[in-house]
């Protein structure tokens, strides 16, 4: 048989030459857009478990307390939609007697982070890194990092973790940049939450390994540490 026939039979078959010939450049630029898409998709859902984990944590309040006070007055804190719509769940929250939202300060030289003073809090007081509880009860605890990791030739861990009275209660641990694969950047978000009955002077702080890779520039908004007061004791 004529060794054109296969070809004259089936026109938009593409050749054995083109398929294999492939600009690389395309390929990487793929891969590119493909890991860029990739970390946004995965930040914007983890926001939207974020706020609906509060959300969640809402309902139970108010089945709770059965009703819900008058809104409290508007705050001056504005950020992405992440910080937003957390912000408006607190306005209309029924356990307005001890919570705060901070976001992470810009300046980060150590383990264990600080946060702006210029946040929402009420009830609970900042010093030097620490939330200090001033009502007993059991609260939430949520907090949330964005790292950016350019890696080097070896893997990288990054390591979150939520201490009460400097004692780790709740960690995260993942492993990046794998050994003699070469990967420019790596965007990577951790987050933890905790349930915990704490007493008045209670401490809480968070620490990360590899606080050098904190990302304050991307999204300097979703890095925040949420504290509230579920169930009061007195």
């Amino acid at each position: 048989m004529d060794a054109g026939l296969p070809r004259a039979l089936n026109p938009l078959a593409p050749s054995h030459d083109t398929a294999m010939h492939v600009p690389a450049g395309s390929v990487t630029s793929h891969w590119g857009a493909t890991g860029r898409g990739y970390f946004c998709f995965t930040t914007a859902s983890l926001a939207l478990c974020l706020v609906f984990a509060v959300a969640t944590i809402m309902v139970l309040v108010v089945q709770k307390t059965d009703s819900i006070p008058n809104p409290l007055g508007q705050f001056p804190l504005k950020g992405g939609n992440c910080s937003e719509d957390i912000s408006c769940i607190l306005e209309r929250a029924p356990f307005k007697k001890s919570w705060a939202y901070l976001q992470v300060s810009k300046h980060i030289n150590k383990s264990k982070l600080s946060w702006n003073k210029d946040g929402i809090i009420h009830g609970v007081r900042y010093q030097d890194g620490n939330l200090v509880i001033q009502f007993p009860g059991w609260y939430f605890i949520i907090c949330q990092l964005q790292f950016l990791v350019k890696c080097p030739e070896h893997s990288v861990d990054l390591k979150l973790e939520l201490l009460i009275n400097k004692d780790v209660k709740k960690q995260t641990l993942v492993t990046v940049c794998e050994s003699g694969v070469q990967t420019k950047n790596i965007y990577q978000n951790l987050s933890q939450f905790l349930l915990e009955h704490l007493q008045v002077n209670t401490t809480i702080s968070v620490e990360v390994d590899k606080f050098q890779y904190v990302d304050t520039n991307t999204f300097p908004l979703e890095n925040v540490l949420s504290v509230f007061l579920y169930s009061s004791s007195d």
